[in-house]
């Protein structure tokens, strides 16, 4: 995919394709997240890099087959290393994998972004993306960041294009065929297709964090 183009079709099916039951297929969630990163990467941090980490877990070339079946899915990846934490702290980084840790980053940013294309759908047409993406913001990922962070994070926020550019800017990245064409029917199709298929891998990752305990690791 050539940089700067964002397919919302193809982002939202592998984030579909990712839900296998209660469990999520961590090949599809990293291919989602990647094509989602490509559009969203002005209010999202060092994703590249936790995608490889992830990426590299599942690699047959570095790893035994075996292995890497632990890092197929995130209740596979999550059981496996539940022994590697205790009370949410690592005992030991003495072989510790760190899949959980650095999907749990993602995921947390996962309902920023969530809320911020539900809000830039569904908001008063007068308020600017800076502000949506401020309450989105402080509706998730700011819990997680220290002061310094998130007092950054405001500033970059008042850097970010208006909205009707940002729309303008989705609407011509999608493809002829995609029948996605216009502002009402992208809208459309996240407010009835992807945002829904968004929540549902978001809260079956927070469940099966919060059934393997992990939802507070450092």
């Amino acid at each position: 995919m050539p940089d700067g183009v964002f397919d919302l079709t193809q982002m939202t099916n592998h984030f579909s394709q990712s839900l296998v039951d209660t469990d999520i297929d961590l090949a599809n969630y990293c291919a989602g997240f990647r094509e989602l990163n490509t559009l969203m990467y002005f209010v999202l941090r060092d994703v590249d890099q936790k995608l490889g980490i992830l990426n590299d877990l599942r690699n047959p070339e570095k790893h035994p087959t075996d292995f890497c079946e632990h890092f197929s899915t995130v209740r596979k990846m999550c059981t496996f290393e539940a022994d590697q934490y205790e009370n949410n702290k690592l005992k030991s980084k003495s072989n510790a994998t760190m899949g959980s840790r650095n999907l749990l980053r993602l995921h947390r940013a996962f309902l920023f972004i969530i809320d911020l294309f539900e809000k830039v759908c569904s908001g008063p047409p007068e308020i600017e993306l800076s502000e949506l993406t401020r309450s989105a913001y402080d509706g998730s990922l700011a819990h997680y960041h220290p002061w310094g962070v998130r007092k950054a994070c405001g500033l970059a926020f008042l850097a970010l294009p208006n909205r009707q550019t940002f729309i303008s800017n989705l609407v011509a990245m999608q493809a002829l065929n995609s029948g996605l064409n216009s502002e009402q029917t992208c809208q459309q199709y996240l407010l009835e297709t992807c945002i829904p298929t968004l929540r549902k891998v978001y809260q079956t990752t927070q469940d099966i964090y919060d059934q393997n305990n992990m939802l507070d690791l450092p």
